[in-house]
C-alpha cells in the first residue's frame, strides 16, 4: 500500500519539459492561401495539416507515396491560359481551312464556267449538279482516270432533270404537249417530251445537254441494279436469284452479293432520254439528229440493226421536214435510195447531208456497200458543188500580247473580273448549204475516207488506197489551217469541234491507209510467189511518189517497191501524229470513233 507521501501532487515528476510561452497566438490561414512559404507544414498551427489539402515540397515515389495534385492553386491560371490559347488557335486554323475550301471550290466553279458555261437562269443547285456530272465524266477537262463513277453521274443528272421539269422550280412555264397537261406516255419508254419553245436558248441548250448526258449514263448503267436494303449499286451478273442462276463472284472492292428480292433497276433505259429529245418541241434539227445518231448507235450495239436503220431513216425524215420548202424533199432525194439528185444539189441543207451520211455509214457497217456507195458519192458531189457564201468565215488574227508585265497582269485581272458568258446561238443548218472557201473541207475528207474503205472492201484495192490517201491529205491540210489562235470564245469552240473531226478523220485515214498497203503488199508477194513474176519488158513504171524507170524488173517487183515506199511515208506521218499528241487525245475520249476497216 502506497504511502501518502507518494500521492502528493507536487511530488510527481514531470515526464517532458515545459514549452515556452507563446506571446503571439498563431493566426489561422485559409485553404486558398497562395504563398509558397505556407506550403511548408508549420510547427504551430491551430488546426491539423491534412495531406490532401497541402502541397508537399517534394514527391515520394512508391505505393504509399504522396503525389501532387493535377490542378492546384498554383498552376490553375497557367492551365486556364494554355487552354484558352489552344482553343483560340484551333478555331482559327479550322476557320481558315473551311474558308480556303470554299475559295478553292469557288475558283474551280469559275474556271469550269469559263470553259463551258451553264445557263445563268438556273438555280445554284441545278447548275452545281450539272457541273459535278461534267466533272465526273471528264467533259470539261481532260480525264485523269479512265474509270468513271457512273452511278454518281446518273444521280447528279437525275437531280438536274427533276429540278428542270418541276413547274414550281426551274421548269416554271414548261408545257405538256397534250391538252390534259399530263404529258404523252409512250409504251415501254415513258413520258414524251415537253414544249420548251417558250424557254430561252440557254435554258433549252442546258436541258438538251442534260438529256443527252443522261442517255450516255443510262447506256453504262443499263446492266446495274440497286440494292434497296443497303442503298448500293451492283452489276446484275452478281445478283443472287432465280433470274441469275449462275452469278459471278463479287470483286474484292464490293460488298456481298445482293438478293434479287431486294433489287430494282437503278436507272431508266437509254431510249427514255433519246425519245424525250426527239419528241420535245423546241429543239432544233441539229440537236435531234445528234439524238438520232446516239440512239441508232445504241441499237447497233445491242444487235438491233433493223431498228437502227429505221432510226436513221427517221433522222432523214426530220431533216427533210426542216427544209425551207418541205415540198422539195422528193425533188432533192430519191425516195427509194436516198441519193441526192444531181439537178437539185443547190437545195440540200447541211442537216440533210449529215442525216444521209449517217444512213450510208450504217449500210456500210452492216455490209450493204451497194446501197452505201451511191449515197456517199452523191453527198460528196453535193458538198463540192455547193455555191460559195457571200460572207465567208474569215480567220481573224489574235489580239496583240501586252508588252509589259503590268499590262499582262491587268489583262489577266480584267479577264477574270468579267463574268463568264454563255456561247451565242450558232447559225441554223436548215438553210441551203454554202461553202466558206474553195478549199476542200474536213467533211469532204471524211467522205473520201469512207469511200476508200468501201472500194477497198469491194475488191478495188488501188482505187480504195487512192481515195483514202486523198482524204488523209485533205484532213491534214484543214487541221493545219485551224491551228491559228482564235480571238473569241465562239470561234475557239467552233474550231475545237471542227479540229476534233479533222483529227478523227486523219487518224482513221492513216490507220486504214497503212492496213490497205500492208494487205496489198502481202497479196502481191503471195501472187508473185505462186504464179511467178510478170516481166515488165519495155514498160517504165513510175510510182505514185515519182521515180525513174524500172527496166529489167518484173512488174510485181516494181509494184512491191512502190508499195513499200508509200508505206514508209505513212509510217513517217504516223510518227508525226504521235508527236502532236493526237493519239493521246483520242485515247482519253476527247475524240470518239474507230475505223470500220480492220
Amino acid at each position: 500500500m502506497l504511502s501518502r507521501h507518494f500521492l502528493r501532487p507536487n511530488s510527481i515528476r514531470y515526464l517532458r519539459p515545459l514549452r515556452p510561452p507563446n506571446k503571439s497566438p498563431p493566426k489561422p490561414r485559409p485553404f486558398t492561401q497562395n504563398s509558397q512559404q505556407l506550403l511548408l507544414i508549420a510547427h504551430h498551427s491551430p488546426r491539423p495539416q491534412l495531406p490532401y489539402l497541402s502541397q508537399p515540397a517534394f514527391k515520394r515515389i512508391g505505393p504509399q507515396g504522396q503525389l501532387a495534385r493535377l490542378l492546384s492553386t498554383e498552376n490553375r491560371a497557367y492551365v486556364r491560359e494554355v487552354s484558352f490559347q489552344a482553343g483560340k488557335w484551333s478555331i482559327l486554323i479550322w476557320l481558315f481551312v473551311f474558308l480556303g475550301g470554299i475559295a478553292s471550290e469557288g475558283f474551280q466553279m469559275e474556271k469550269d464556267e469559263r470553259k463551258k458555261a451553264t445557263p445563268g437562269e438556273w438555280r445554284f443547285l441545278t447548275r452545281q449538279n450539272l457541273r459535278w456530272a461534267r466533272k465526273e465524266m471528264g467533259v470539261v477537262e481532260e480525264q485523269t482516270s479512265p474509270i468513271v463513277d457512273w452511278p454518281k453521274v446518273g444521280s447528279h443528272l437525275k437531280e438536274v432533270l427533276i429540278r428542270l421539269e418541276d413547274a414550281k422550280g426551274d421548269g416554271k412555264g414548261l408545257r405538256a404537249r397534250d391538252a390534259s397537261g399530263e404529258g404523252i406516255v409512250i409504251a415501254d419508254v415513258g413520258k414524251a417530251g415537253f414544249d420548251v419553245s417558250a424557254k430561252s436558248y440557254e435554258w433549252r441548250t442546258g436541258y438538251f445537254e442534260t438529256l443527252l448526258l443522261s442517255a450516255t449514263a443510262a447506256e453504262h448503267l443499263d446492266n446495274m441494279v440497286l440494292d434497296t436494303r443497303r442503298k448500293k449499286v451492283f452489276p446484275r451478273e452478281v445478283m443472287l436469284g432465280p433470274s441469275n442462276p449462275d452469278p459471278r463472284p463479287t470483286p474484292v472492292y464490293m460488298d456481298s452479293a445482293p438478293r434479287e428480292e431486294d433489287c430494282v433497276k437503278f436507272y431508266s433505259p437509254p431510249e427514255t432520254f433519246y425519245m424525250k429529245i426527239l419528241t420535245t418541241e423546241g429543239f432544233n434539227t441539229r440537236q435531234k439528229l445528234e439524238a438520232v445518231e446516239g440512239y441508232a448507235n445504241w441499237l447497233e450495239f445491242k444487235g438491233l440493226n433493223g431498228a437502227a436503220e429505221e432510226m436513221y431513216k427517221w433522222g432523214v425524215d426530220i431533216a427533210k421536214s426542216a427544209l425551207p420548202d418541205p415540198g422539195d424533199a422528193d425533188t432533192v432525194f430519191e425516195p427509194r435510195t436516198n441519193v441526192v439528185r444531181a439537178d437539185s444539189i443547190h437545195k440540200a441543207t447541211s442537216n440533210l447531208l449529215r442525216a444521209t451520211t449517217s444512213l450510208a455509214t450504217h449500210h456500210a457497217r452492216t455490209g450493204d456497200t451497194a446501197a452505201a456507195l451511191p449515197i456517199l458519192l452523191s453527198v460528196l458531189r453535193a458538198r463540192r458543188s455547193a455555191p460559195l457564201s457571200p460572207n465567208p468565215l474569215t480567220t481573224s488574227s489574235a489580239p496583240p500580247e501586252p508588252k509589259t508585265d503590268i499590262g499582262a497582269a491587268y489583262a489577266m485581272v480584267k479577264r477574270w473580273i468579267s463574268p463568264a458568258t454563255f456561247p451565242p446561238e450558232p447559225p441554223s443548218d436548215d438553210t441551203a448549204l454554202m461553202r466558206s472557201s474553195e478549199k476542200p473541207t474536213c467533211e469532204e475528207g471524211e467522205l473520201m475516207v469512207y469511200i476508200g474503205e468501201i472500194l477497198f472492201a469491194s475488191s478495188h484495192g488501188s482505187e480504195g488506197v487512192g481515195w483514202t490517201r486523198q482524204g488523209v491529205l485533205v484532213a491534214e491540210a484543214n487541221l493545219q489551217r485551224r491551228s491559228a489562235p482564235a480571238t473569241s470564245g465562239a470561234e475557239a469552240e467552233r474550231r475545237e469541234v471542227e479540229g476534233r473531226k479533222c483529227k478523227q478523220c486523219l487518224l482513221t485515214g492513216v490507220k486504214n491507209w497503212e492496213q490497205m498497203l500492208r494487205q496489198l503488199t502481202e497479196s502481191r508477194i503471195s501472187t508473185s510467189t505462186r504464179e511467178g513474176g510478170r516481166d515488165a519488158g519495155w514498160l517504165e513504171w513510175k510510182g505514185w511518189f515519182g521515180g525513174q524507170g524500172e527496166k529489167g524488173r518484173t512488174l510485181d517487183e516494181v509494184g512491191a517497191g512502190v508499195l513499200e515506199e508509200e508505206l514508209t511515208q505513212v509510217e513517217k506521218l504516223k510518227e508525226r501524229i504521235v508527236r502532236e499528241n493526237i493519239e493521246v487525245e483520242l485515247s482519253k475520249g476527247k475524240v470518239q470513233g474507230a475505223p470500220w476497216f480492220g
